[in-house]
């Protein structure tokens, strides 16, 4: 049986959570459709005991691979040429879907043609596991279930990777990469396929169910200041693929920008939470110098009023927004 969507569980050192988000997968009257690859990405703990007993009870559905540790961004380098499936999700091995949306989804699937699907999602409490909000794929409800061109759809909120199935062959054709041994490849994993795509629908469906407050995640803020170089490192990529593709159509070179000012308003809101030491101050400075110089698109795209608010004031601002961040600023989602 074809096929229909390959959804990749990156999962490392997950013990706690697999089974949770492997029990989410385990819809019968939909299982066949879906090929589950979870790709071990070299943990240390339970994470492939648990994941190997799923594949012996569910061998037409589930595949265990296992490679060293790469991070994050190699578990989806590694499943993207290996993926049979007409559709292509990413399910990180310490979230789930709602089992209850899931067939809806796959009934979703069959009947559309586009390249890119984007979700409704729901942000969960780890520690009450309630939702605490939901994230919508459109900011109008006239655009939900129906085929969009990307020329006449509103990309507004922009895509993420928890609202996001793309079809398989959009990455396997154009060889989409992601960063790897680094965090935050996900804007890369977003972006990179644009050029490619042609159309998309938006739904309304809640399928994917993002764990927040989760001890060491990338979006915590502490972690951010720790792995500030790594944001970077992405950071350069999507700037590097941003001049490559210079000749894309005004429309889709207008989100390509709009999608890396998200990533540049994280990087402006580390800064900030790095506090009012004037070395940073000036090295904020100069990268915002940088960016309004070298990649003015991305510089107009960002939006974020606190950003908008230091430019107005020349930096005379950032004393008190900085100190806002210490006190209230958390998570960056």
């Amino acid at each position: 049986m074809e096929k229909l969507l390959t959804i990749v569980v990156p999962a490392y050192n997950v013990e706690k959570y697999i089974k949770n988000c492997l029990d989410s997968l385990i819809e019968i009257s939909v299982l066949r459709s879906l090929e589950i690859l979870v790709v071990n990405d070299g943990s240390t703990d339970r994470t492939l005991q648990i994941a190997k007993t799923y594949e012996n009870k569910y061998p037409y559905s589930i595949k265990v691979l296992s490679k060293e540790n790469g991070g994050h961004g190699s578990a989806i380098n590694y499943a993207i040429p290996r993926a049979a499936g007409k559709y292509f999700k990413v399910l990180d091995g310490d979230d789930w879907v709602d089992k209850g949306q899931l067939p809806k989804f796959v009934e979703l699937l069959k009947h559309t043609h586009s390249d890119m699907i984007s979700n409704d999602f729901n942000l969960v409490d780890d520690r009450t596991m309630k939702v605490t909000k939901r994230r919508k794929a459109v900011s109008n409800s006239y655009h939900y279930n129906r085929e969009w061109g990307f020329a006449e759809a509103v990309m507004d909120p922009l895509i993420t990777i928890h609202s996001m199935t793309i079809r398989t062959d959009v990455l396997q054709k154009n060889d989409i990469r992601v960063d790897e041994h680094c965090f935050y490849e996900d804007q890369e994993y977003i972006l990179y396929p644009i050029p490619y795509c042609t159309s998309i629908t938006f739904s309304p469906l809640p399928l994917y169910q993002y764990r927040l407050g989760r001890s060491g995640q990338s979006v915590d803020i502490k972690m951010m200041i720790k792995r500030h170089d790594q944001h970077l490192k992405v950071l350069d990529a999507l700037f590097e693929y941003n001049n490559v593709h210079g000749n894309l159509q005004t429309y889709k070179k207008q989100y390509l920008e709009r999608g890396i000012a998200e990533a540049v308003d994280d990087e402006y809101q580390i800064f900030l939470a790095k506090g009012n030491d004037a070395r940073n101050v000036e090295q904020m400075k100069k990268f915002d110098e940088m960016l309004r110089e070298e990649h003015p698109g991305v510089y107009q795209a960002c939006s974020r009023k606190q950003i908008w608010l230091i430019r107005k004031t020349d930096f005379k601002a950032f004393p008190i927004v900085a100190w806002f961040y210490s006190k209230f600023k958390k998570q960056l989602i």
